[in-house]
């Protein structure tokens, strides 16, 4: 087990360096690389824990012990950050980290600070006879993990609504991998969960069993956080704040609201019924007109601002009068146009990769996916349904 540890500890300073040499970093790098760091030294403290280092030097006991506590919620920051615009942080999110501030001063006031015995002393009788004080910590240790993957997957669930209000395509923005990343976390801390329940009634599940299962799973996880938020592209451009916090407010739009009636939905708004109905018919004869969905890259931001609109109000005229979101009505004129592609006999010499960039789409997946979710086929089903 000492060697996946090393192996954790090298990959999480690997990527910090990797990080580093960023000339462009965003907060999120800044809180990724926190997070990786954190995780580093928890896997430096598993090896030397494995290599009996602290049986030689016992003054060093529990020093990365309360890390945990700060390690969760950072992920959760990480999420907040990527799914924010202008990745502004919100102070009022800084109460999440206050059980590691806790922690923190109650040791250093009772533990860290004492002489090498009674440090001893103190570590045996906390894992023996523990207190209040401790079984408050162990709580926090073992349930901040499944508690923040849950937070965190709540706010990427509203992430995807979110982003089809805003953009025209999903790649690189929709965050699946870290819906994976928090999905895995949650099950592993399950596991863990259990198996610490279970030590106390079958001897084959022991805490150190379950604690190393835990790193083995963080050091897969390391690698792949690592890799994918290095790659990570920042997802909301620097926009007027005014007009961001309405359309994309700080905590995602409440479930509640995204199933409100559309008209109910925009009674309070500024745009009345009658330039809401004028701005859609603006905006389809610009779509249509200069062909804007071939736009593989398209946004209702550079659409408001080639209108010069307001980002909110172009949405709240396609919500109104075409029924669907924004990432919906821009497909559906893609999705036609490659109706029209399939169908014309000199196109049909192209590769499906092909058409699909021509059309606006950005992957092969993405067109299939899109595609058979508005004609029920796919692109070489319809092709071939057509020419038969």
């Amino acid at each position: 087990m000492e060697i996946i540890s090393l192996i954790g500890a090298v990959q999480t300073f690997f990527y910090l360096l990797l990080f580093n040499s960023r000339t462009q970093k965003q907060l999120s790098d800044y809180v990724l690389m926190l997070f990786l760091f954190l995780l580093g030294l928890v896997f430096v403290d598993n090896y030397l824990r494995n290599t009996g280092f602290y049986e030689t030097w016992p003054q060093y006991w529990g020093i990365t012990y309360c890390l945990p506590m700060l390690i969760a919620p950072l992920m959760f920051f990480y999420v907040v950050l990527l799914t924010s615009p202008g990745q502004k942080f919100q102070p009022a999110t800084g109460w999440l980290v206050l059980p590691f501030f806790i922690f923190v001063i109650y040791f250093m006031a009772t533990y860290y600070f004492l002489p090498v015995n009674q440090k001893v002393e103190y570590y045996r009788e906390a894992t023996s006879n523990p207190w209040p004080m401790i079984y408050a910590a162990e709580f926090f240790l073992i349930f901040s993990g499944p508690f923040y993957a849950v937070l965190s997957l709540i706010r990427l669930r509203k992430h995807s609504h979110n982003i089809g209000s805003t953009f025209s395509y999903t790649e690189g923005i929709s965050l699946k991998w870290l819906k994976g990343v928090f999905s895995l976390v949650l099950v592993v801390n399950v596991i863990m969960i259990l198996s610490n329940i279970l030590s106390d009634i079958m001897p084959v599940f022991t805490y150190q069993t379950a604690d190393n299962f835990v790193h083995a799973t963080n050091v897969a996880l390391v690698f792949f956080i690592g890799y994918k938020g290095f790659r990570q592209k920042l997802i909301f451009q620097e926009r007027n704040g005014k007009e961001n916090i309405s359309l994309l407010d700080s905590a995602g739009l409440l479930q509640a609201e995204i199933q409100q009636p559309i008209k109910a939905r925009y009674e309070k708004s500024g745009l009345q019924e009658v330039e809401a109905e004028k701005l859609y018919s603006e905006i389809v004869k610009l779509v249509e007109g200069e062909e804007l969905y071939l736009d593989g890259k398209l946004s209702i931001k550079s659409v408001a601002d080639k209108m010069g609109v307001s980002v909110n109000h172009l949405s709240q005229a396609i919500n109104q009068y075409a029924g669907k979101n924004f990432f919906r009505f821009v497909n559906e004129y893609r999705v036609e146009k490659a109706k029209s592609q399939l169908c014309d006999p000199a196109s049909q010499k192209f590769k499906i990769l092909a058409l699909a960039y021509d059309c606006g789409f950005n992957s092969k997946s993405s067109f299939n996916t899109i595609f058979k979710e508005y004609t029920g086929k796919t692109p070489s089903e319809f092709a071939q349904n057509y020419n038969a």
